[in-house]
């Protein structure tokens, strides 16, 4: 399936609000694929696929999840929304044919990131905070951390995150914690995707 003909089928299946967001993913992505390094193909049908089974019902997607054998553990049953990556992945495999692993892992990753993300899985993770319709608190650091490199950005946009978790007394996933570790881990030893380093 070619991308225009997944952009014609999300529009169907998304509110205008998601498709919108997805086609802004898709062009940070590939800005980001530019400046890094990046499989500009790839970054853009991930960046646009990222959010197919976003907006799918909590049943619907624990249904999924148990035919594909996603482990859903006690904080994902409380916030289903956590598992619309892992579910996007084998959604747009079955509904657009995606069949790519590298574009499969980045849609599955860029809800709570995952330690050792591929360039791709950054790429994506960091896009879909910055895109240009993005409009929250702390969102331009984050867009200023993108330009440093994605495992600041990376960084930056989980702090943020987290914060806002915290402030709104809501369970906090550890494999979110565990990602921004690993990004920091990465700036202190110098093998971040772009020059900077702690």
């Amino acid at each position: 399936m070619s991308i225009d003909e997944i952009k014609g089928k999300l529009q169907q299946t998304l509110s205008t609000k998601r498709f919108t967001h997805s086609i802004m993913v898709m062009e940070a992505a590939v800005q980001l694929a530019h400046k890094y390094g990046g499989d500009v193909e790839k970054a853009a049908l991930a960046g646009l696929i990222h959010d197919c089974a976003k907006e799918l019902a909590p049943e619907v997607t624990f249904d999924l999840c148990h035919k594909h054998g996603i482990v859903v553990d006690e904080i994902m049953r409380k916030q289903p929304k956590l598992l619309h990556g892992m579910v996007g992945s084998y959604f747009a495999r079955d509904m657009f044919e995606v069949n790519c692993p590298d574009v499969l892992s980045a849609v599955a990753d860029h809800t709570m990131g995952r330690p050792g993300m591929d360039k791709l899985a950054c790429i994506v993770f960091v896009a879909d905070y910055i895109e240009a319709t993005r409009d929250f608190p702390g969102v331009d650091e984050i867009r200023e951390a993108a330009q440093q490199s994605l495992e600041m950005a990376i960084l930056t946009g989980i702090d943020r995150s987290i914060a806002g978790i915290l402030d709104k007394r809501e369970l906090l996933h550890p494999r979110t914690v565990e990602t921004r570790n690993w990004a920091l881990n990465m700036l202190e030893s110098g093998k971040a995707a772009g020059r900077i380093t702690l």
